[in-house]
Parts: C-alpha cells; sequence; structure tokens
C-alpha cells in the first residue's frame, strides 16, 4: 500500500460543513493534501480544473450528488479511486455507484480507520 505524501490529494465533499472539515482535517494529519468542499457544483469544478488524486463524496447532496461526481471523475481519470459514503446505504446504490466505477461504498457512521486503509489501498492500485 503506498504511503500518503503531501503530493496526494483527496478531495472531500459532503454538503455538511462539519463531516467534510472532520475528514479532511482526519486527513490531513495523516499525511495527505486533502481538501474540504459542501457542494457537489464545487467538487465538479474543482475535478476538471485541479490535479485530485482520490475522491471521497457523499452520495446525497443537492443539485451535484454524489453519483454525478462519481461519473465526472471516471470520465475525466478513470485511474482515480472514488470513495463514496452514505448515511443512507441501500443495496441498490451501492451496486449502482460499483458499476459506476467507484472504488469503495462506505455506510456512515464509519471509523476514520476504515477510511484511511480504504483510501491507501486505492492510491496504492493507482502506482
Amino acid at each position: 500500500m503506498r504511503e500518503p505524501s503531501e503530493q496526494t490529494r483527496v478531495l472531500v465533499v459532503d454538503d455538511r460543513p462539519e463531516m467534510a472539515d472532520m475528514l479532511a482535517d482526519d486527513l490531513r494529519d495523516r499525511g495527505y493534501d486533502s481538501l474540504a468542499v459542501t457542494s457537489g457544483t464545487e467538487a465538479l469544478r474543482m475535478l476538471q480544473t485541479e490535479r485530485i488524486d482520490a475522491l471521497v463524496t457523499d452520495v446525497r447532496m443537492p443539485e451535484v450528488d454524489g453519483l454525478a461526481l462519481l461519473r465526472a471523475s471516471v470520465r475525466l481519470d478513470p485511474s482515480r479511486p472514488v470513495i463514496m459514503m452514505t448515511a443512507y446505504g441501500t443495496l441498490d446504490t451501492a451496486i449502482e455507484a460499483s458499476s459506476e466505477g467507484a472504488y469503495h461504498y462506505l455506510v456512515k457512521p464509519f471509523r476514520l480507520e476504515e477510511l484511511v486503509q480504504i483510501l491507501r489501498q486505492a492510491l496504492g492500485r493507482r502506482g
């Protein structure tokens, strides 16, 4: 598994600012260059204009939701891992996310260690 570096840029997207900030702060504490945004629209702009190595996104958000971000991310960079997270986990959504190219699907609440381990594995596969 690849260890994080300050050059490994992770975009965290959640429409709840406290969740986005907490996850980005925790990932930063573990050596990632992590950014938090609370809007799918802003995340989409960043995916199109900035180097993002991994995307961690909530599924349910207003305007641009996590599945739309997943599709855009796969279209722009098929090798970029996308980790989906939701408090409303359903089998149908998990299957859809997986079939659209999500690396992993986490149901909230989850342990930060679980996210970090999945992120390391995903980035290790990316090379």
